[in-house]
């Protein structure tokens, strides 16, 4: 960990990286950089990490479902583009994933089923 002007940042040592830590307090420098570290150390407990600093951070997060995405995605649309909407999400594709937790859905996981039943074609990217 470096100070460069009043910003910490972080260097990967194996290649060399060096990302901001967005802090220029070195207390909070520090615990970023630890965690960053932690990651790296244990991967397979990042996700169960992730999911209890969430909840922490909005209780209702838990409970959020992939219809309550929908539903709330809905209100922002306007004219055409949100009768498209609403007709897209009746498609009984999505019932794979309506009830499912946001917290519980993997990477790429959650439209997998959506996206080959319409032939769309479903990078790792996205």
């Amino acid at each position: 960990m470096f100070r460069r002007g009043s910003v910490f940042y972080a260097e990967e040592t194996a290649t060399g990286k060096q990302t901001s830590l967005r802090t220029k307090d070195e207390a909070e420098a520090l615990t970023f950089l630890n965690t960053k570290n932690e990651a790296t150390r244990q991967p397979a407990m990042n996700l169960q990490i992730a999911q209890v600093y969430l909840q922490h951070a909005d209780p209702t997060m838990a409970q959020r479902t992939w219809q309550d995405v929908m539903d709330a995605m809905f209100p922002l649309k306007t004219g055409p583009t949100q009768a498209r909407w609403q007709a897209a999400m009746k498609d009984k594709a999505y019932d794979l994933i309506r009830s499912r937790k946001l917290i519980e859905t993997g990477r790429g996981s959650q439209f997998s089923g959506a996206s080959h039943r319409r032939g769309l074609r479903h990078s790792q990217a996205d």
